[in-house]
């Protein structure tokens, strides 16, 4: 954006002769979204959104303010093409807001999130919102402007109060302001300047009601143990056991998960040891059993019956084949048994940060998951928690899609996402006599708060 102070002024004026001549309010409920954003008290430098940025309107009222960094998402080519002709935005964004990840964005990128009358039946619904606060980061700010929720008579909309204020008890966001206004339709003087008759006592401008509403994202908080070390001695108590495979009473036997009949008549197969040396690897933790832990590919619950030996009861189990779950259903070790399947960002229905601890054993294999899962496995894991996995060893040598493991695992490791703390560790019979990999990876627990320079330390 190259836009000097006449342009500006210049644009101004015509951008709100054009929000004017659409009726319906519209131009009030850009003003009053760029009153309330001013009262916010938000810096220069903020990182700014405008979603269904349609004329551009409020990019220039930003700018005229001092404001820059402002990017622009709308699912319209022809509105983005002519803002860029007008240089309006930093950034040009052609998506929707349709479900999470739909508009192709990291998370945690801005700090502020602003719309004016982008919520609306035939735009974005208002169950979009969570898609909106995952590209906040924490402690940023999501405003809106919108018709009454009644006037837009659907349920989704009617429930729309309910819902933030659901998010807000399990402490996602706060909802700061909401509050009804009313807008009244402008008419231009010959100076280009606005009128607008606000005790409409003629009836010759129409009214319009709206809703306004600010909220913060929480960044919540993190585990007790978040920014806790993993010492160099537990690290090598922890390679010790994983290599010690002598003990008869390590070795059970388990039920091959994809035999074509696994319905009626499960293989059996011996000597693994995947499950039990993933446990023995999280019980060096040491964590309270109060954690909350996650069994990815959980199969008939093996994994999952090891860890409640211990005392550890908030656990969910999660696999793609509804009959494993119905067999780890019957041995009552899971809180929630999830179906799904795990592959990129978004596929999995549950919320960001959920898990103290995944742990994982056999479910990283070819035809089940695969390195490209790792994103969205770091997605539902707490910020400084743990996930924990084994598989077979030699993966890389016999599927191309395992032959970037490690490749991905350094990649995390340079964006900051993860820390791989222990791992690759080779350790005999993980099953039959195949040897298996251990790995442990911790999330960063590092937090790029809203309009702090994440680069600072």
């Amino acid at each position: 954006m190259t836009l000097g102070f006449d342009d500006l002024q210049q644009l101004l004026v015509t951008k709100r002769e054009e929000v004017t001549n659409q009726g319906n309010g519209e131009l009030g409920k850009v003003e009053k979204l760029v009153d309330e954003f001013f009262q916010m008290k938000v810096p220069h430098n903020a990182e700014v959104l405008d979603v269904a940025s349609g004329s551009g309107i409020l990019s220039v009222m930003l700018q005229a303010k001092g404001f820059c960094n402002i990017d622009s998402l709308d699912e319209d080519i022809e509105i983005i093409n002519e803002q860029r002709k007008l240089d309006l935005y930093r950034n040009y964004i052609h998506r929707g807001v349709k479900g999470i990840r739909s508009t192709g964005l990291e998370s945690d990128v801005f700090d502020v999130v602003i719309t004016a009358g982008g919520f609306s039946k035939d735009a974005i619904n208002p169950l979009d919102i969570t898609e909106l606060l995952r590209i906040l980061r924490p402690e940023g700010h999501l405003l809106w402007t919108m018709r009454a929720a009644q006037d837009e008579r659907s349920t989704e909309f009617g429930l729309l109060l309910a819902n933030l204020r659901s998010l807000e008890t399990m402490g996602r966001i706060k909802i700061i302001k909401h509050e009804q206004f009313l807008d009244y339709d402008a008419t231009m003087k010959g100076d280009g300047s606005l009128t607008t008759n606000t005790n409409n006592q003629d009836n010759t401008q129409a009214t319009h009601c709206g809703e306004f509403y600010l909220i913060k994202r929480l960044a919540g908080e993190l585990p007790y143990f978040a920014n806790l070390p993993v010492s160099s001695n537990l690290k090598q108590q922890i390679q010790h056991i994983l290599q010690d495979c002598t003990e008869n009473s390590q070795v059970i036997r388990f039920y091959d998960e994809w035999s074509s009949k696994y319905e009626e008549d499960l293989v059996l197969v011996g000597n693994y040891s995947g499950h039990t040396k993933c446990v023995e690897a999280f019980m060096e933790l040491g964590l309270n059993r109060s954690v909350s832990i996650l069994d990815l590919a959980c199969g008939t619950g093996l994994l999952g019956e090891e860890i409640v030996k211990y005392g550890y009861v908030n656990i969910d189990g999660l696999d793609a084949s509804l009959q494993m779950l119905g067999q780890a259903r019957g041995k009552n070790v899971f809180k929630e048994h999830i179906l799904a399947v795990v592959h990129g960002v978004g596929s999995l229905p549950i919320v960001d940060d959920a898990y103290d601890v995944i742990m994982s054993s056999n479910g990283f294999a070819p035809g089940q998951i695969y390195p490209e899962a790792l994103d969205e496995i770091v997605r539902i894991l707490k910020p400084g928690g743990y996930l924990l996995l084994t598989m077979r060893e030699g993966l890389a040598e016999t599927s191309p899609k395992f032959a970037v493991f490690e490749t991905d695992l350094v990649d995390m490791e340079k964006a900051g996402k993860i820390e791989v703390t222990i791992g690759p560790v080779v350790f005999g019979n993980f099953v039959l006599d195949h040897p298996g990999v251990f790995y442990m990876i911790r999330k960063s627990a590092q937090l790029h708060l809203a309009y702090n320079d994440p680069a600072s330390p």
